[in-house]
């Protein structure tokens, strides 16, 4: 499985490797966000 995603990496253009990594940081932010507002509400509670 793992050399399936290299391989596909591989073929991808530098430019299409960027946008793929700004949408895992938008994700990663979101995630992150979502996660602090949870402890939040929780320790409020």
């Amino acid at each position: 499985m793992k050399s399936k995603l290299q391989a596909r990496m591989k073929a991808l253009s530098f430019s299409e490797k960027i946008k793929i990594l700004g949408k895992l940081r938008d994700r990663e932010k979101a995630i992150a966000a979502a996660g602090l507002r949870r402890k939040g509400s929780m320790g409020s509670k």
